[in-house]
C-alpha cells in the first residue's frame, strides 16, 4: 500500500486542505494512506471535513504539540462534479455603497428576506468584514439561525476572524478556509457576492 507524507506545519490554511488534496490524488488505483502534519486544530477539522466528503477513512492523533492524520483512501480519487443551489458570499457587513448605517439596515432586511423564501439558499459564506455578521453582536444572529434550521450550511472564513480577532466570538455556522470557499463557489448552480 502506498503512503505518501504531506507536511503542512506552520502553513496557514487553506495549504493543509489543498496539499493533502494534492497528495490523494497521487495515490495508484489501488489506493493508499496519506500522512499529514499539522499544528492547529482549525486544520485538523478542515481536513476533516474533506475527507468525510469524499468518504475515506481518517485517524487523528496528537504528536507533540502537533497532529498527525491518516487518510485511508481504498479507491482512486475520483473528481466529483456535485452541483448545489444558490451560494451567498458575505465579503462586507453592510449591503450596497453609501452610508454605513443604511447599508446595515439593508443587509438585515436582505438576510431576513432571506428566510421567506420557499428554498433556503444552500450555503452562505462570511468573509473579510462579512465574518463579523457570524460574531455574538451580531444583529442577524436570529436570521441566521432560522435559515441554519432550514438547512442553509453557514461558513465563515478562519483567516478572517484571527484577522478581526473575533474567532472566540463565532456565534453560529462553522470555521472554513478559502480553499473551501472556492469549491463552495464552483460547485454552486448560482452564487450571489454581497
Amino acid at each position: 500500500m502506498e503512503n505518501i507524507k504531506v507536511d503542512a506545519l506552520g502553513k496557514p490554511c487553506p495549504l493543509p486542505v489543498i496539499e493533502t488534496k494534492k497528495a490523494i490524488r497521487q495515490l495508484g488505483p489501488d489506493g493508499g494512506e496519506v500522512t499529514v502534519l499539522v499544528d492547529n486544530e482549525v486544520a485538523v477539522k478542515n481536513v476533516t471535513k474533506m475527507v468525510a466528503a469524499n468518504q475515506y477513512q481518517i485517524t487523528t492523533q496528537p504528536v507533540n504539540d502537533n497532529f498527525e492524520m491518516t487518510v485511508t483512501v481504498t479507491q482512486p480519487a475520483a473528481v466529483q462534479e456535485q452541483h448545489t443551489g444558490m451560494v451567498i458570499a458575505f465579503g462586507r457587513n453592510v449591503l450596497g455603497e453609501g452610508d454605513p448605517k443604511l447599508g446595515q439596515i439593508l443587509l438585515k432586511s436582505y438576510i431576513y428576506s432571506l428566510t421567506e423564501l420557499d428554498t433556503p439558499p444552500e450555503h452562505l459564506l462570511f468573509f473579510n468584514g462579512g465574518a463579523r455578521l457570524t460574531s455574538q453582536d451580531s444583529g442577524v444572529l436570529d436570521d441566521l439561525k432560522t435559515l441554519e434550521d432550514k438547512g442553509s450550511q453557514i461558513s465563515t472564513c478562519g483567516t478572517c476572524l484571527d484577522f478581526y480577532n473575533i474567532k472566540d466570538q463565532l456565534a453560529i455556522g462553522e470555521i472554513t478556509n478559502m480553499y473551501a470557499i472556492v469549491e463552495a463557489m464552483d460547485q454552486a448552480d448560482k452564487v450571489v457576492t454581497i
